[in-house]
């Protein structure tokens, strides 16, 4: 027999194998990917956290002119940013960069686009990411 001659029953069995293999593969990879992405949406959103406080919670957190105006406008259970969940992201963003009523605009030097996207993802966070205390305070003290 010819040493280069191959089964083709191998061969057949050997290109099932290996696609079961690049199959098994591409799984473990995309699970990966999805519990990598969760990390790091709870990060993004951790993130967003510091940034609100740190550029926006002068103004809307409680006692802010900011939640004062809004309370105003709109009433005292849509007042808080972080307690709302009618807002979305291209809307946090456009009206932080243009302003409204009494909140002037903010440029991209002031407040670069990174750190307006994290704000917005997390001021838009989904409710599992809210914490319950955050909840609770809703129906609380004025």
């Amino acid at each position: 027999m010819n040493s280069g001659a191959q089964d083709p029953m191998l061969g057949c069995i050997g290109k099932i194998a290996l696609a079961i293999m690049v199959l098994a593969a591409s799984c473990f990879l995309s699970t990966g990917a999805k519990a990598g992405s969760r990390d790091d949406s709870a990060q993004k959103i951790e993130e967003g956290k510091k940034l609100f406080h740190a550029r926006c919670g002068f103004c809307h957190l409680a006692g802010g002119t900011g939640t004062i105006m809004l309370a105003r406008r709109l009433g005292k259970d849509r007042a808080l940013l972080e307690e709302r969940t009618d807002l979305n992201v291209e809307y946090i963003k456009k009206i932080t960069r243009v302003g409204i009523n009494g909140m002037p605009p903010h440029n991209r030097i002031e407040l670069p686009d990174s750190e307006l996207d994290a704000i917005a993802i997390y001021v838009t966070r989904p409710a599992s990411a809210r914490t319950p205390a955050a909840a609770a305070g809703k129906g609380g003290a004025p």
